[in-house]
Order: structure tokens, then sequence, then C-alpha cells
């Protein structure tokens, strides 16, 4: 009976929940943790990473195919579709703050757990390692980018994302080839689990904590932040799906695809939000898009489940 507790517990859908319905509870009283959420966020990245060995990209094209694939979906179609749905619905000044929280989503790597979905829905799971640590390192200048494009040098200075890049991307990347060690790795690996999920509790709940009055005290802004994100992850993935069948790509790498192109990391758009703006309104994108990606991934499965017959 404890052990099925304990399990139930540590699930990730129950302590990602656990963290929206905490931020939700406690409000503002969260706020304190946000200053550990870049803290909380590298952790997470180093204990992803450390799974990851450079060798599964050799011989080169192993690696660079998915990679491409990956920038393409991920960040030219999702990432300019979110931008340009956002600023049609966030239009004129009063709503620039919003739109940067959308732009800072857009400019976002893929979230880490594109990779156990697309393993637990039977996808590529090649692609979705390949393409998840590739985007991230690919962020460091695709980030500063998108930054400069939608916003410009004097709202957020390029070189200022990244070296938060730096810091939540490289530097884990680095301290992670360590723990591969053969006498670590085999601990790292069972820890793993547990630390992604509960360091991501840490960077979800002040995020929503922090937006609560503002989500709750702005019904419109939240239903049509909510059209965004149904219109460029729901309708998308659904047209995505329909066309990638008629050119006859296999149901794996459909699977996989569609996580990658429409799973942005809400945690790193929100440290990023944090870190650069004191006004939580910045942040509220990011918010609300870690409740959708938990939407999205159920509702995906039960497709896949109708429509593949993938249990």
């Amino acid at each position: 009976m404890f052990e099925k507790l304990v399990k139930i517990i540590n699930h990730r859908d129950f302590v990602l929940s656990l963290a929206i319905v905490s931020g939700l509870i406690f409000g503002k009283q969260t706020e304190f943790l946000s200053n550990f959420s870049i803290y909380a966020l590298a952790l997470v990245m180093i204990a992803s990473t450390s799974g990851f060995s450079f060798r599964s990209w050799l011989p080169m094209r192993n690696a660079l195919v998915p990679i491409g694939l990956s920038v393409l979906l991920n960040y030219v179609l999702f990432g300019l579709l979110l931008v340009g749905i956002s600023r049609l619905f966030f239009p004129g000044e009063e709503n620039f703050l919003i739109w940067i929280g959308f732009v800072l989503i857009a400019a976002a790597p893929p979230g880490p757990s594109i990779i156990p979905f697309s393993s637990m829905l039977k996808g590529d799971i090649n692609f979705a390692v390949s393409g998840v640590f590739g985007l991230h390192l690919v962020a460091m200048l695709l980030a500063p980018a998108y930054v400069i494009l939608f916003l410009g040098k004097s709202i957020i200075d390029p070189m200022e994302i990244f070296m938060i890049l730096v810091k939540l991307i490289l530097i884990p990347l680095i301290i992670s080839r360590f723990l591969r060690h053969p006498r670590i790795l085999p601990a790292v690996d069972k820890a793993r689990p547990t630390v992604v999920k509960w360091g991501f509790f840490l960077v979800i709940m002040p995020i929503v904590g922090m937006s609560r009055d503002v989500i709750f005290g702005n019904p419109v802004i939240l239903l049509w932040i909510s059209v965004s994100f149904i219109l460029a992850m729901f309708v998308l993935a659904f047209i995505y799906d329909i066309l990638m069948r008629r050119f006859l790509i296999s149901v794996p790498k459909i699977v996989s695809s569609t996580l990658m192109m429409v799973v942005k990391s809400s945690a790193f758009a929100a440290v990023v939000a944090i870190t650069f703006f004191d006004d939580e309104v910045v942040a509220m994108p990011s918010a609300v898009l870690s409740v959708f990606v938990t939407l999205f991934i159920i509702f995906y499965s039960l497709y896949v489940r109708k429509v593949y017959g993938i249990k």
C-alpha cells in the first residue's frame, strides 16, 4: 500500500498537477522560490542530459536530419505561428508585455518531456533524443535571434539571453559529462526521473503562483491566451497529423515529430521572464502554457490510441 502511494505521488502527472494546484492555492507566497528557479532548471538539465551520449550522433547524419527537421517544426513553423497568432489577439502597446511572454515561449527550446512522452507513445526515440538535445544547443543561437527579430535589443540584451542559455544548457551539459562515469551513471540513472519531476515542480509552482492574480483577474486575457495555444498546439498538430499520414510517414516518426513541434519549455520561458521583468504579466503565457502542455499530452495520448491503436 505504501509503495503504491509513493508511486502515485512520484508520478510525473501528479507532480506537475500538484505544482499547478499549489501555485494557484498559495499565489504570491511562492514568490521566494522564483529566486531558485534558474538553479532548479539547471539541475533538471544536468539530470536530463546525463542520459545522453554524443556517440549516438555518429555518423553525423544520424543527428543532422532530425535536428534540421526539429528546427523547422519547433522554431520556424510553431514558433512563428505562435508569435503571429498571439500578436493578432494581443495588438497594440497595451498588450505588449503579454506578447513578450509569447515571444519568449517561441524562443525557448523544446521541452525535455518530449523524450519520455515519445517513449510512452511508442514514437521514434532517436528522433526525439537528437531533436531535443540538438535544439537545446541550437537554441543558444536561435533564442537571441528571436529576441532581436521581434523585440529588438532595447527590451532584452541578446547577450544576457545567451548567458542564461550558457547557465541552463552549456554548463549543465558539461557537468553531465562527468556524471556519465561508469561508477556514477547507474545511481544517476536511478535518481534522474525524480530529480527532473521535482525540479520542474520547483520551477512551475512559483510561475503559476506569481501569475495567479493576473490569471484570475483577467478572464478575457486568459481566454485569448488559451485560444492562442489551442490554435498553435491542438489545431496545428491535428492538421500536421493528417498531412503526414497522406505522405505515408511512419507512425513513430509522426508521433515524435508532432511532440517536437508543439511542446516548448514553459519553464525556460518563465525563468527568462522572471529574470528580466518585474511584471508578472510577462510570465502569464508561460504559466498558462504549463497547463496546456499537460492537456495536450493527455488528449494526444487518447488521439494516437484511437487513430493508431497505440496502447
